[in-house]
């Protein structure tokens, strides 16, 4: 029975390790949806505590994210990086998902939009993704898959992390291969 609990408990030591590590080469292997930079944490959640943060609404912070993500498209339809049809449906999907939204947008239109400092939403992003992660090492304890040592040594790398803002580094608009077709526009 022990073996079984070992597995979240590596995947928390793991998730911790990606930080301590580095949290750009931790997202570049993460695909689709991976876009925050940190494996086990999903945007919805990330984006109700990072508002909460920011002292908005999750409304207007997932507006935000939306019109950017649309903006991000209108600039790839004017520079001819992607075709019509190809737009109006990212817009469609940017609008019902707020993963793609997410992928989509830009830190500094988010920002823009919200009347924010890119900084202010990169602080609020890295305080959002701390409390969220802290959360998990405190559920992983209370299911019993963690100690409280090893808890408390999972906290203090998590201390020293950086983490990412609102993008990891080198998160480009998502428009390249994957979301839409074959061409790499997300520069």
């Amino acid at each position: 029975m022990r073996s079984f609990r070992k597995v979240p408990l590596l995947a928390v030591i793991s998730l911790a390790a990606l930080f301590t590590v580095g949290v750009g080469a931790a997202s570049a292997h993460g695909g689709p949806g991976q876009g925050p930079g940190a494996r086990g944490i999903s945007i919805s959640p990330l984006v109700t505590q990072s508002a909460k943060e920011l002292d908005v609404t999750r409304a207007e912070l997932k507006e935000a994210i939306v019109d950017s993500a649309i903006s991000s498209v209108d600039q790839a339809l004017e520079d001819e990086d992607i075709e019509a049809d190809e737009g109006d449906e990212l817009k469609a999907e940017a609008g019902d998902n707020l993963r793609v939204a997410y992928r989509l947008s830009r830190t500094r239109t988010v920002a823009a939009n919200l009347g924010i400092s890119t900084a202010k939403l990169n602080s609020a992003f890295r305080t959002a993704r701390k409390t969220l992660l802290l959360a998990k090492i405190d559920r992983a304890v209370a299911n019993g898959d963690l100690t409280e040592e090893e808890a408390a040594a999972l906290k203090e790398k998590l201390a020293d992390a950086k983490l990412p803002g609102y993008k990891a580094a080198g998160c480009g608009s998502g428009l390249g291969r994957g979301l839409s077709g074959d061409r790499g526009v997300g520069r």
